[in-house]
């Protein structure tokens, strides 16, 4: 995923495999840290989107369930329904 400010990515940090890792911005070389996979929901547009550097089992995570602005997002052990793991897409135009 191509950030719209220029040639940078998410990324997780320093490519670790753990819960926590925090995801960030960094310049685009396309390394294992920058690979995510996505995988469906048994709900209609929801999705995980897992983390190679876990090899899937670790995915994007909005940190404490949080809501506020400015709320981190982290990489964090898969789970079963958990909202804060769950992401839809929508198109730009």
């Amino acid at each position: 995923m191509k950030s719209a400010l220029g040639d940078f990515m998410i990324d997780v940090a320093n490519g670790e495999n753990k819960d926590g890792a925090n995801i960030q911005l960094y310049k685009a070389y396309s390394g294992t840290a920058q690979q995510f996979m996505v995988k469906t929901t048994s709900q209609n547009n929801i999705y995980i989107i897992a983390t190679k550097s876990s090899n899937g089992t670790k995915g994007l995570d909005v940190y404490g369930n949080g809501t506020a602005d400015g709320t981190n997002v982290c990489q964090w052990t898969l789970g079963q329904n958990k909202r804060n793991q769950q992401w839809q897409f929508e198109e730009i135009r």
